[in-house]
């Protein structure tokens, strides 16, 4: 392979670049499948070109390592967004990216982007480059994009794409909004009982000495976990991000814990209803789309069930797409899920008999969307009672602590 760098005039302005071919030949092609109508104003070999200096891949490499240079969510909807708004403009997808390029900040988005251009290039499709990035995109987004590849209209799925992102967004940050109330309560807790085992409760171990009592057993509990923080506080610390570096390793490689992860967040208060609700509604959004462009529903299905995240969802979908490869039909397959309740089944068989069963599934995302609604904005009231429960045992366990150990002391003294 031979390394030229290139000045070229495209669309009234200069260009410099420099490109990889086995040939000039190879190089001409390769221009003008990237510019059209370009003008090449230089052609010179080179040699191979650095990445920049050690220390800055030094620098590069640490950064990836600790996810410094991971790609923000404001960042990757703006691109998303953008490559919609050109799309369906009609500019080329190609052009596109490179438009979008000069305007990205984001140092491994502009990595990205690179790779997806090369990637094209070379006659990937726009799904297939942006699946080698689907741990940074999300299944969602290399779904959607099939979609738009499938259709051949990327503009339509870009944008749905776009809003089904932003929604997800909003959600997100009305779940922190409704967590920071009870986050704060456990916060200010928690300080009282550092506050109160390291300052006073050792005052009562003195006086008790003084006496030659013992502490009342709550109160020695207290002590103990002094004792233990003062001790091995650091171990712990260490030891609980040590443990979170583990957790997030098995996550990304053993499909067995992310199965069983999954399992628990299916089983787990509050947070399996908005698991499902979401997922739900996702899939029935873009199972919908894919129908009403006139995609098989045995396709349609197939596409749809690898957006799908939760290992245990996915599992029982891809045995739902095994029955419809056997023959039944589609809202029997979905009923030996247990995923839909009965009223969803009922819309799908009516929607499948009657034909109009894209019309259907919109309805039943809109019905899984208001679910999902509704669990966001009743978070308080739902976790409301779990918060009473620790502020009830933290509040008794301090009472107990302090108070028992006043009493027996009157006690002492009387005695």
């Amino acid at each position: 392979m031979h390394y030229y760098k290139l000045e070229i005039l495209y669309r009234g302005k200069k260009e410099k670049l420099i490109l990889e071919a086995p040939s000039k030949q190879e190089l001409y092609t390769m221009v003008f499948s990237q510019y059209p109508k370009c003008k090449i104003l230089l052609i010179k070999e080179t040699s191979k070109p650095t990445s920049g200096s050690t220390l800055e891949n030094i620098q590069n490499q640490i950064a990836d390592f600790l996810q410094l240079n991971s790609v923000d969510e404001e960042s990757k909807i703006f691109f998303l967004h953008q490559l919609a708004v050109m799309s369906d403009a009609g500019i080329s997808i190609l052009d596109s990216l490179r438009e979008i390029r000069k305007s990205v900040e984001n140092r491994n988005l502009q990595n990205i982007i690179d790779s997806i251009l090369k990637d094209i290039n070379n006659g990937e499709s726009l799904s297939e480059a942006f699946s080698k990035y689907e741990n940074i995109f999300g299944n969602l987004t290399i779904t959607m994009i099939k979609l738009g590849d499938k259709t051949g209209d990327s503009a339509k799925a870009l944008f749905k794409l776009v809003g089904m992102l932003e929604e997800m967004r909003d959600n997100r940050t009305k779940v922190k909004k409704a967590m920071s109330y009870p986050r704060n309560v456990l916060i200010a807790m928690v300080i009282a009982i550092i506050v109160i085992i390291n300052y006073v409760i050792p005052q009562f171990e003195s006086i008790f000495a003084k006496f030659n009592s013992e502490l009342p057993l709550m109160t020695q509990i207290l002590l103990g976990a002094e004792k233990f923080f003062s001790e091995y506080g650091l171990y712990l610390f260490f030891g609980t991000i040590l443990l979170s570096l583990s957790f997030k390793h098995a996550l990304k490689n053993s499909k067995k814990f992310l199965y069983l992860y999954h399992f628990t967040l299916l089983k787990t208060y509050i947070i399996k209803d908005i698991t499902l609700y979401s997922t739900l509604n996702r899939f029935t959004v873009v199972f919908s789309e894919l129908l009403s462009s006139g995609i098989s529903v045995f396709e349609a299905l197939e596409i749809s069930i690898s957006m799908v995240e939760n290992r245990v969802l996915k599992e029982k979908f891809l045995r739902s797409y095994n029955d419809i490869n056997r023959g039944e039909p589609l809202y029997k397959s979905f009923q030996h899920t247990n995923i839909f309740d009965n009223m969803v089944i009922q819309m799908i068989y009516t929607g499948e008999s009657s034909g109009e069963l894209q019309k259907m599934l919109g309805n039943i995302s809109d019905y899984y969307k208001r679910k999902f609604d509704a669990i966001i904005e009743n978070m308080n009231s739902l976790i409301e009672p779990v918060i009473l429960f620790f502020m009830g045992a933290l509040v008794t366990t301090l009472a107990l602590g302090i108070f028992l150990p006043i009493w027996n002391l009157g006690e002492i003294s009387r005695g």
